[in-house]
């Protein structure tokens, strides 16, 4: 699947789920596109124009200018990737995929829990993406290593992931904004005992921020460590976001 199709897939699903009866014709309508056309970007008949990825990013209401960059840099892949087929390009545009989308690390921590079925439709519901996203993100985890299927039983090889090429800060921006656009999207949906979401505002020394990050990051791990003691049922996502509220000037 073409990494620009992948976006527009997430993108309709996101949309659907705050509109059930969103249609493809609708979203195309949004998109400002003729849905013919969006079933060839969809399917990869077609690649995108930068023009209409322009289009798109601002038919969908995102960031102009980090989500436009986002979205070029797939469509150079995929570009890319029509012109060859070199297991290596493969395998960079694949470690490029999982550093970006959230749904890669949330498949192999579902591995971990109990009754994981490897089923495209099975994880697909379970964490809410598109069936044929998650059958692309399945064979890119395994293409990595990252899974290993021996005798029907599925292990998350718990292998580093070590990039062999820069990802594009802007992408990273929107692996992060993932996150967060997912803790908005379930704030309605997932009841209060089975959440946690409170901030706190405070007057800080900046020179702290290194000394802040450290206690942050050991805080993950062992937050992570605790909630995943005993039998697993389900997968989590931690987000701890520190960032100013004034105006900050170097």
């Amino acid at each position: 699947m073409n990494k620009s199709s992948e976006f527009l897939i997430n993108e309709y699903h996101r949309r659907k789920l705050n509109s059930p009866g969103l249609t493809n014709a609708q979203f195309a309508d949004i998109l400002g596109i003729p849905s013919s056309r969006l079933s060839d970007y969809i399917n990869g008949r077609r690649i995108m124009t930068l023009p209409i990825a322009k289009q798109v990013v601002k038919g969908l209401n995102l960031d102009i200018v980090d989500d436009f960059e986002h979205l070029k840099t797939l469509i150079e892949s995929d570009r890319n990737k029509r012109k060859t087929l070199l297991p290596e390009t493969q395998l960079k545009e694949d470690e490029f995929s999982v550093i970006c989308d959230w749904y890669h690390f949330a498949i192999l921590a579902l591995i971990t829990t109990k009754n994981f079925r490897l089923d495209a439709h099975w994880i697909g519901e379970r964490i809410n993406i598109p069936v044929d996203v998650a059958a692309a993100a399945i064979e890119r985890l395994v293409r990595l290593g990252l899974i290993e299927v021996n005798g029907g039983e599925v292990v998350a090889t718990q292998k580093n992931l070590e990039t062999t090429h820069n990802i594009p800060s802007e992408s990273l921006r929107r692996s992060h904004k993932q996150s967060l656009v997912q803790v908005i999207d379930n704030l309605d949906r997932v009841p209060t005992d089975l959440r946690d979401v409170t901030s706190i505002t405070f007057p800080m020394n900046r020179k702290k921020i290194p000394e802040a990050k450290r206690l942050i990051r050991n805080f993950r791990r062992k937050m992570a460590g605790l909630l995943g003691q005993g039998p697993k049922n389900e997968v989590y996502n931690l987000n701890v976001q520190l960032f100013p509220v004034t105006k900050v000037t170097k």
